[in-house]
C-alpha cells in the first residue's frame, strides 16, 4: 500500500525533486523531503535573508517569496509559513526540534506541504527535513 500510495503522491504533486542547493555563509536553511516518495522538494532560506523557498517544477528551479509567517520562530524559521508567485502557492506547516548541544541545526519529523496552483488545484504531502546553519 505505501509503495502505491508513493507512486500516487509522486505523479500528482506538482514539484520535481530540487537538484543540490548551496547554502550561503552564515545562513541556515531547511531542506524538506515528502515522506512518500522520499524526494528533497523543498528549501527554505530564513537566515539572515528574507525567507524564500525554493522548489523546481518543469524542470526549473524557482524562488517564491513568503506572503505570510505564524508561530514562535524556531532558528529563524516559522513554523506556519506561506509562499507564493502567483502560479503556485507553497504552505508549511511543521513541528521544528532545535539540536541541543554545539552542533547547529534541528530536525522537523513532522509536517505537511501544500501546493496550490494557479487554477486552484491543491496537494497536500507529509513532509520531514533538516535544518543545517553554516
Amino acid at each position: 500500500m505505501g509503495a502505491l500510495l508513493a507512486l500516487l503522491l509522486a505523479s500528482v504533486l506538482p514539484l520535481d525533486e530540487l537538484p543540490p542547493q548551496v547554502m550561503a555563509k552564515n545562513s541556515c536553511a531547511m531542506f524538506l523531503w515528502d515522506r512518500a516518495s522520499k524526494r528533497r522538494v523543498v528549501m527554505m532560506v530564513a537566515v539572515p535573508e528574507p525567507a524564500v523557498v525554493r522548489v523546481a517544477s518543469g524542470g526549473k528551479v524557482m524562488a517564491l517569496a513568503q506572503i505570510a509567517a505564524e508561530g514562535d520562530k524556531v532558528l529563524g524559521f516559522a513554523p506556519r509559513s506561506r509562499f507564493g508567485d502567483g502560479r503556485f502557492e507553497v504552505a508549511i506547516d511543521v513541528e521544528i526540534t532545535a539540536n541541543d548541544g554545539v552542533v547547529g541545526g534541528g530536525v522537523v519529523r513532522d509536517g505537511t506541504l501544500t501546493v496550490t496552483q494557479a487554477d486552484g488545484v491543491a496537494v497536500v504531502a507529509p513532509v520531514a527535513g533538516l535544518i543545517g546553519c553554516g
